[in-house]
């Protein structure tokens, strides 16, 4: 079962005041934000927020990962992503009143700090300004998706890899990147390949000396390779993302 981490009000503040989305935000709208936030901590495999269940949060991970996924009936979930410290869940549901379009499940132990909806809006309410920045953050979020379609539908698999590898790396740089608690499964599930498939690319690129793993972990030893790989496909899609998805300093680096 989940567990409400207590006396966490400063660590709320702190975490959401260095998201991408509210780093812009006076310290007193983000204390009216905060008004019943809480901060939950999940084991792994714990679902937090239900599919078709109506959400009256605005979700952002504080520590580990959730995987964001759309149940199938007598079959294997379909992946959308892997959400990390400072990316918004359940943000539609907060925005519009209707129920939540995934699942959102820990992966390994993890935390999350659940925002009132009604929160949201009051403080939206005080300054209607900051509503460019939740336009901004749905456009960026957009924009991701834009791109993961053409990926899977035009991309070879290798450069598919290659560009969820470094979406989830972003902000770390040299031989210490690594990506936790993702399996090759995990993988396959999200870019609609087999395991087979998926194990068979990641080989080639540990056989080139760009990737090591262990379990549920990718270590990532030769960062250009990958962003090469990329672009030879799609070029100047990588840089085109830095000044869109370009934060503040402070900034926690995986939020959207």
């Amino acid at each position: 079962m989940s567990i409400s981490v207590k006396n966490a009000d400063d660590r709320l503040r702190d975490i959401v005041a260095r998201t991408h989305l509210f780093a812009q935000w006076p310290a007193a709208l983000i204390d009216r934000l905060l008004v019943g936030a809480e901060l939950r901590r999940y084991t792994d495999g714990e679902v937090a927020v239900q599919f078709r269940e109506v959400s009256p949060y605005l979700c952002i991970v504080a520590r580990g990962c959730f995987v964001c996924r759309h149940p199938r009936e007598d079959d294997e979930p379909v992946i959308a992503d892997f959400i990390m410290p400072g990316q918004a869940t359940s943000y539609l549901a907060a925005l519009d009143g209707f129920s939540a379009v995934f699942d959102t499940v820990a992966s390994g132990e993890s935390e999350l700090i659940f925002i009132p909806r009604a929160s949201l809006m009051e403080a939206l309410a005080a300054d209607p300004s900051r509503y460019q920045d939740i336009v901004a953050m749905l456009c960026r979020r957009l924009r991701r998706e834009y791109e993961n379609t053409f990926m899977r539908t035009a991309n070879s698999v290798r450069c598919q890899l290659a560009r969820v590898i470094l979406y989830w790396a972003r902000g770390q740089s040299g031989k210490g990147a690594r990506i936790i608690g993702i399996s090759q499964e995990d993988i396959a599930a999200m870019l609609g390949k087999s395991r087979p498939t998926i194990n068979k690319e990641i080989g080639v690129l540990i056989a080139e000396g760009v990737l090591a793993r262990s379990y549920r972990q990718i270590h990532i030893l030769n960062m250009q390779a990958l962003v090469d790989i990329v672009e030879r496909e799609n070029p100047g899609t990588l840089k085109l993302n830095e000044p869109i998805f370009g934060k503040p300093s402070g900034v926690i680096t995986t939020s959207d």
